[in-house]
């Protein structure tokens, strides 16, 4: 992780990463086809942790005034504060574009399992796996709007992202979440 955090993910070398990890460039290659491989399985690492991150967040919050607001602003805040995965935003968004078009489909499941674990128990069964899929991909598409494009206004306290959830997010939710409370 040092070495993305110090070289970003496109000028981090194998040679450096196999030395930081006292494992042989054979051993690394025997692992990983190429450097874009294991660029794509350390994103895959750390989007799991943060995510599970988000949810015990979440999770151990307790009642909130709207938890799909407090989610989504959970999710940005950390994301930001995670030193590799936000470098890779800032210093390079169009490899988070392209990474985002390559492992979308992983990046929602991650998100489905992270809502499992934030909904109380029953709830995601009774809305349907549909609906938490829906609720997913909007988180994810959402997300990456306020990660990767600029706004009018700011977005960069809690406050500022709860509003932008509040008066965009919210309203995106699929009809059946919406329907009932969580």
């Amino acid at each position: 992780m040092l070495e993305f955090e110090r070289h970003g993910f496109r000028r981090v070398a194998l040679d450096d990463v196999a030395r930081r990890a006292k494992l042989s460039r054979t051993t690394i290659y025997r692992r990983f086809a190429s450097r874009d491989e294991l660029v794509a399985a350390v994103i895959d690492r750390e989007n799991e942790s943060l995510f599970v991150d988000i949810a015990a967040h979440i999770k151990s919050a307790g009642p909130q005034a709207n938890i799909y607001v407090e989610a989504f602003t959970a999710g940005i805040l950390k994301f930001r504060d995670h030193r590799v995965l936000n470098r890779m935003i800032v210093d390079d968004p169009a490899l988070a574009l392209e990474l985002a078009h390559q492992h979308y489909a992983a990046a929602v499941a991650r998100i489905v399992a992270a809502l499992h674990v934030i909904f109380p128990p029953g709830f995601a069964e009774r809305v349907g796996a549909s609906t938490v899929a829906e609720l997913a991909d909007a988180v994810l598409r959402y997300s990456l709007m306020v990660l990767l494009l600029p706004s009018l206004r700011p977005l960069e306290t809690a406050d500022d992202i709860r509003a932008f959830a509040t008066a965009h997010f919210l309203p995106s939710l699929p009809a059946a979440l919406r329907a009932v409370s969580v």
